[in-house]
This record gives C-alpha cells, sequence and structure tokens, in this order.
C-alpha cells in the first residue's frame, strides 16, 4: 500500500507529466506561427545602407547601438526593445471607447544620442523620443568626461548630474537651431522610424528566442 505521501508524491508528478505535455503542444503552436508570420521590414536595410549609421546588437541584449563618424564628431544612438501596446485597452465604465485618434501611437520610441569629439571624452548627450517619426528632444547635457557619463544608466544621469533645462523651455532660436544641428548629424525622421520599427522588431526577436528557450527547457 502506498502511504498518503507517495500517493501526493505521485498524483503530483502524474500532474506535472500531463501540464507539460499540453504547454508544450502550446508552445509549439506558438513558435510555428511566430516563425511564419515574423518579417523583417525591407525600410530597415534601406536606413543602413543610405544613412551610413553601423547597427550592433546582441542576440539577447535589449539594447542596440547605431553609430558613424561625420567629420571630426562620432555620433552613437542607443535605445532598447519595447514591448507593443496592449491590443485591448479596457474601457472605463460608464465611458464609450475613446475614437482611434485619442489612442496612444504604436509608433514611438526613447533613445540617446551620444555626440561627441574622436577622443571620445567631451561631449553631449541628448535625451530624445520619437512619436510617429517625430522627434521631441527632452533635454542637452554637455559634459567633459562622456565615458563616465555613459557609464550612468539613464535614470541614474537625470538625478545625480544636470542635464540641462527642459529643452522646451529654451529661446526658440536655440531650439530650432540645436535641432537644424542634430539633424546635420543623422537625427532626423529617418532614423526616427528606423528606432520606432527596431525596438518593436527586436522585442518580437526576443520573444521568439524566449519561446524556444521555454520549450526546450519543458521537453526535457
Amino acid at each position: 500500500m502506498f502511504s498518503a505521501s507517495q500517493m501526493r508524491a505521485f498524483s503530483s508528478f502524474e500532474t506535472i507529466e500531463k501540464a507539460a505535455q499540453k504547454l508544450n503542444k502550446s508552445l509549439e503552436s506558438e513558435v510555428k506561427y511566430e516563425n511564419e508570420n515574423y518579417t523583417q521590414l525591407e525600410d530597415i536595410e534601406t536606413f543602413l545602407n543610405e544613412s551610413g549609421f553601423l547597427f550592433k546588437e546582441t542576440d539577447d541584449g535589449l539594447t542596440m547601438t547605431l553609430t558613424k563618424e561625420v567629420g571630426d564628431k562620432m555620433v552613437e544612438v542607443v535605445f532598447e526593445a519595447r514591448q507593443p501596446l496592449p491590443d485591448d485597452v479596457p474601457e472605463q465604465e460608464g465611458q464609450e471607447q475613446e475614437e482611434d485618434d485619442d489612442m496612444p501611437s504604436e509608433n514611438y520610441c526613447d533613445f540617446t544620442v551620444f555626440l561627441s569629439d574622436m577622443n571620445g571624452k567631451k561631449g553631449l548627450v541628448v535625451e530624445a523620443t520619437s512619436m510617429d517619426t517625430e522627434i521631441a528632444f527632452n533635454n542637452v547635457l554637455c559634459t567633459d568626461d562622456l565615458p563616465a557619463i555613459k557609464a550612468l544608466a539613464r535614470f541614474e544621469r537625470s538625478i545625480t548630474v544636470y542635464n540641462g533645462p527642459d529643452f522646451t523651455t529654451l529661446d526658440e532660436r536655440i531650439q530650432t537651431s540645436m535641432t537644424e544641428y542634430l539633424e546635420g548629424y543623422g537625427i532626423n525622421e529617418h532614423l526616427a522610424a528606423f528606432v520606432e520599427c527596431m525596438s518593436l522588431d527586436k522585442d518580437q526577436r526576443l520573444y521568439m528566442r524566449w519561446l524556444e528557450s521555454v520549450k526546450a527547457f519543458v521537453a526535457q
């Protein structure tokens, strides 16, 4: 006769096996679906060919960079993968569903521009947000020790060093000329479209890797 503890152990193992088979089947179906439906936009390759930026990433990392030399300056754009917005936004009780125009845009991305001299010591750190390829600059930090600033996380920079004033509070002439200055280094709507698309593309590829990893573990 089995003891009560042995019966519970047997029951748990049987439950796990059934659940594992069910989970593995679901994962296999999802992997197949994602692989069949994933396509990378042709515009991504077009941008890299025409802009002169070099794109770098790691297979399992969130961070991506774009770099290029322009005259005596080095430009580096850093951004991260981001998850898409949920398909359904819950309605508030007693309120009608908002019109599409009031819904947040799917096309957005936060990114940081590091503009430095060729020694990589002095430079500007520009925090920006792109939405529907329109770039909004948040602030511009000027530093004599760019490596130390780059070593700080974005949030940490905002609370430990002076990031400069809110960009929108600057004199309009400064805003306009700074925008034109950065556009000269390739910080424009084409770059904005790239980071918006690639941030989502990267998340999709990470999700597909995650599915494969979980499936491999469950199948062991």
